[in-house]
């Protein structure tokens, strides 16, 4: 059989206020293309599809739009998960439609409802269960899908015990999954959360940086579930966390963030057997790069506005003397790629003080708000409380 892996949507999302809307319509076109080209038996949609637990309508539309479209009138299951962005329940609502074109949308590890099996399409779900959904195709594979929604103790309604850690509830989690897996099937696994990479070139290795000190990042052993592939969600690059037990991030649709802007977006398209991984594409996405230039002078950034057109920009004009509004204006008003322009004058410069961030704990990085606010450390149970709150990783509202 042949899949499709996509995540991290994050339909509705802004770059500093700029509104990605019209790029994401275009990369879900793409993907809908790549799907009918490669006539994909599965799209697997790994979390985050919106940017906020309340999307717009345009947000919500263009996601029923894309997946009817990825449906293939029923001949392409299709399942998407929650992401730590999007709102379970309110996802999981329109499971109301699955057994009608075989879509799957899941917020929660329940067991969803199956009704008779439709043996007419291409594939159908034959039987679920508590975090699995089973499949046939019409040329009688076996296809185990296992899906574990972005994790939190909040959103399972479940307690961490003392000597628990992340990772082994994880595993708890994914078990009653995985155990569906069977030797006649195609066994896939589907979640959304962070974890190591191994065995990967230093360039790969360069993304996983950050993420030894996550607090809730997952221990790549939990993913070893003997799952022939691997669909993740939650970091926006496309990355193999194991070539060897095919573990892969696709990234995100579109480049969200001036931190990460010099590579295109992209999807995996994977041919898979019972014996495994038989073929592997990272399909490349046209989308725009973002790109962040700090200048001296006015003129310098009008170059590299212009040099770039198809990209997007964000400016920071250091050391000069002064700019005027009026030239801010020009610059504005003519090219539309600018998205953030900052200056920051030779005056300021001198009387700016920043304090980074980026290599400070969660604790320190407390510390010195509550000073800068009151003028004194918090007390101690009021610091145990939010470092507790900032281990879910998520802050929601019930």
């Amino acid at each position: 059989m042949r899949i499709l892996h996509t995540a991290d949507w994050h339909l509705g999302c802004k770059t500093d206020d700029y509104d990605r809307m019209a790029e994401q319509k275009d990369a879900l076109n793409q993907i809908i293309t790549i799907a009918k080209e490669r006539e994909v038996d599965m799209v697997i949609i790994a979390g985050d599809i919106y940017d906020s637990f309340v999307p717009s309508s345009e947000a919500e539309d263009l996601f029923y739009k894309t997946v009817m479209e990825l449906n293939n009138n029923g001949n392409t299951a299709v399942i998407a998960i929650a992401g730590n962005h999007d709102e379970p329940r309110r996802l999981a609502n329109a499971n109301i439609f699955a057994n009608t074109f075989g879509i799957y949308m899941l917020g929660s590890l329940d067991k969803i409802k199956i009704s008779e099996p439709q043996q007419n399409r291409n594939i159908y779900a034959v039987s679920s269960g508590k975090g699995y959904i089973k499949f046939k195709t019409k040329a009688d594979e076996n296809i185990t899908v296992a899906y574990l929604p972005f994790p939190s103790y909040y959103r399972f309604k479940e307690i961490k015990k003392e000597s628990e850690t992340f990772s082994d509830k994880v595993k708890e989690w994914l078990s009653t999954g995985v155990e569906a897996f069977s030797d006649s099937s195609i066994n896939i696994l589907t979640s959304h959360f962070m974890t190591y990479g191994m065995n990967l070139s230093q360039e790969e290795m360069q993304a996983y940086e950050t993420i030894a000190t996550y607090s809730n990042s997952v221990a790549t052993e939990v993913l070893q579930t003997g799952a022939h592939y691997t669909a993740l969600g939650h970091v926006h690059k496309c990355l193999a966390v194991s070539k060897e037990n095919n573990i892969y991030y696709s990234g995100s649709i579109i480049n969200q963030f001036f931190i990460n802007c010099d590579t295109l977006t992209k999807v995996i398209v994977a041919d898979i057997t019972t014996e495994g991984v038989v073929k592997l594409d990272k399909v490349p996405l046209r989308v725009k790069l973002l790109k962040n230039f700090t200048v001296s002078s006015m003129l310098h950034a009008e170059v590299v506005c212009k040099d770039n057109p198809d990209d997007l920009i964000k400016v920071t004009i250091e050391d000069v003397d002064r700019v005027s509004m009026s030239e801010i204006k020009h610059l504005r008003n003519t090219y539309k790629n600018l998205v953030t322009l900052s200056v920051i004058t030779k005056d300021a410069k001198s009387n700016y003080d920043v304090t980074s961030k980026k290599d400070l704990t969660n604790a320190e990085i407390f510390d010195n708000f509550v000073i800068k606010k009151r003028g004194e450390k918090a007390n101690e149970p009021v610091r145990e409380l939010f470092l507790e709150l900032m281990s879910e990783d998520l802050y929601e509202a019930d």
